[in-house]
């Protein structure tokens, strides 16, 4: 497998990742931990704001973390 290819892969991967972790962790938070949430807000900062932000952060962490791993010697 070509090596941009991998790493195309990992940033996709990577995408999908950081979108998880934050709506998980509300999930979480609102069932298990007893955060209340009556407007919904905390729900749309987590798939709105917190979601996109560590989805990139992921993305450019996973890149880079392939690149290195498939760097020729």
């Amino acid at each position: 497998m070509p090596r941009g290819l991998k790493i195309f892969l990992a940033v996709i991967a990577g995408l999908v990742v950081g979108e998880a972790i934050p709506i998980i962790w509300y999930i979480v938070a609102t069932n298990y931990f007893g955060v209340f949430d009556r407007d919904g807000g905390g729900a749309m900062g987590a798939i709105f704001l917190m979601g996109p932000l560590c989805a990139v952060v992921c993305a450019i962490i996973f890149a880079v973390v392939v690149a290195k791993r498939t760097k020729k010697a």
